[in-house]
């Protein structure tokens, strides 16, 4: 039986559970494999109050969409400050591997001084776009 706490498989940058059960996967890179798990939980009907995710790095990004995605508890590897203060506001039990101030990211950059979620969702999904199509710097 597996934790979301327990170490992630090689190759795997994001798990998420329904209690201890295994439900999703992702080896993506970058915020990719958290709109996977949105699409995923479109169609998902198993009990949304029991989602736990393990991550390997999350910044307030990171953070903002697994609160949108009704994540409850989460383990990062490596969370910045910003993502720290979304988790808990949002109410997700966090536990992590090691914190730093901040992720060296120009999305983390870009974020830093932004509080309107809805906002931040927007500017997620049109660089995520932008990242597939090779012309964005992250």
């Amino acid at each position: 039986m597996t934790h979301y706490t327990d170490p992630l498989p090689d190759h795997t940058s994001l798990a998420v559970f329904a209690g201890d059960e295994l439900i999703f996967t992702s080896g993506e890179k970058w915020l990719h494999p958290l709109f996977s798990l949105e699409a995923f939980l479109s169609a998902y009907t198993g009990e949304r109050s029991l989602l736990s995710a393990h991550d390997t790095a999350a910044g307030k990004a990171a953070a903002i969409l697994m609160a949108r995605l009704g994540i409850r508890r989460a383990h990062i590897n490596l969370v910045s400050d910003l993502a720290v203060a979304v988790y808990e506001k949002s109410g997700i039990t966090l536990s992590y591997d090691r914190k730093i101030d901040r992720l060296l990211c120009k999305t983390e950059e870009l974020l830093s001084s932004m509080d309107d979620e809805e906002e931040i969702y927007r500017l997620l999904k049109e660089r995520a776009v932008r990242a597939k199509e090779g012309t964005l710097a992250r």
